[in-house]
């Protein structure tokens, strides 16, 4: 659900909620006067590093793999030396 911000005309307060496109919200949840919000825009970003735009996702997912098994692979050699000792 898209995050909208919303700021209230009475008290000042600036209120983020999530919502459906299709609904409204009129009362401000910090002095629930009704009708005091107005919906204010907000900014919003798609911007990429530069280290992750060149990886395709399967590089990713691999690599958290390949991550995943080595901590794996150690924590098993250790617990192996502790129950040995």
């Amino acid at each position: 659900m898209p995050i909208y911000i919303y700021g209230c005309d009475h008290c000042g307060s600036e209120i983020t909620i999530s919502h459906s496109m299709t609904e409204s919200v009129e009362n401000c949840e910090v002095c629930e006067i009704s009708g005091s919000l107005i919906r204010r825009p907000s900014m919003f970003s798609n911007i990429k590093k530069k280290t992750e735009s060149k990886l395709k996702v399967g590089d990713r997912v691999k690599s958290f793999i390949e991550e995943a098994d080595a901590d794996l692979k150690q924590q098993k050699d250790t617990f192996l030396r502790k129950r040995n000792d």
